[in-house]
């Protein structure tokens, strides 16, 4: 009997970044090494990028952004831990956060000319205290939730057991067993397990040591992410890792790995 494959959702973070972000993850979408991208819709290369995304066959979300400048479009944003700090603190400005989001969700629509298939966080903001509320606000309003899915965070095979308990312990307490919980309560479409969480470094080997343990542990429907670009920007602090990824995404040894595992890459089925 044939072995069953299991359903990778395989997602390139940051596309609208910079250039070499965005020729990396198209190739990768054309050559069907990847099946979803988040992006960056405030960011410089965005309104460019999107126009190559239009009809290739992956999920195409928004990266919801509460912590980096990247553009004009932008007129709220801290850095990551006073933006932890606030949240918890219930200190962040509710109406701030809901008309960002909604800015976030016109410029999706407004290049992509469609609405997202996915909803997350860039640095996972989407999961803290009032930023999930203010989502979870919006998408209510403005989508029908047949039509979309959010990530989840929540890591139960793949990643704990691999030597990252501490971060994914720390992704944990800052909100995805509660996201988990809130989309459970309205009924969004969510996905099973969760993984891609490493330093960031170490160049291919690294990255290809992480994909096979996270394969290996996968529950069907997890989304992995990924960092992949084409070359290294000097402004991008993980710019030399992203290209790392990128050959790694691209080779055969990647290829050969899904084969290894019984895994296909697949959309989030909605």
């Amino acid at each position: 009997m044939a072995r069953k494959k299991k359903q990778i959702i395989l997602c390139a973070d940051d596309f609208g970044l910079n250039e070499n972000i965005n020729r990396a993850v198209c190739q990768l979408a054309a050559e069907q090494r990847i099946s979803a991208t988040s992006c960056l819709t405030q960011a410089g290369a965005w309104a460019t990028g999107a126009q190559r995304l239009r009809g290739l066959d992956i999920d195409i979300g928004l990266h919801i952004n509460f912590t980096e400048k990247l553009g004009p479009d932008n007129d709220f944003y801290l850095p990551l831990p006073r933006l932890i700090a606030n949240a918890w603190l219930r200190q962040l400005d509710y109406a701030v956060l809901v008309r960002s989001i909604e800015r976030q969700c016109d410029l999706f629509e407004q290049h992509m000319k469609r609405t997202p298939d996915f909803f997350d966080g860039h640095q996972h903001v989407h999961q803290f205290p009032q930023i999930r509320d203010a989502l979870m606000d919006v998408l209510i309003r403005r989508y029908d939730c047949d039509d979309f899915w959010v990530r989840s965070t929540a890591m139960r095979n793949a990643s704990p057991a691999r030597g990252l308990q501490w971060k994914a312990r720390l992704i944990a307490l800052l909100g995805s067993s509660a996201l988990r919980r809130r989309l459970q309560r309205i009924d969004f479409p969510y996905n099973d397990d969760f993984a891609g969480v490493y330093a960031l470094a170490g160049g291919s080997a690294r990255f290809e040591r992480h994909m096979q343990a996270w394969l290996a542990g996968a529950a069907e429907r997890i989304v992995i992410m990924c960092h992949p670009a084409d070359g290294v920007d000097p402004a991008d602090a993980i710019g030399a890792q992203r290209t790392a990824e990128f050959a790694f995404l691209k080779s055969d040894a990647f290829a050969h790995l899904l084969a290894t595992h019984a895994s296909r890459l697949v959309r989030h089925p909605t």
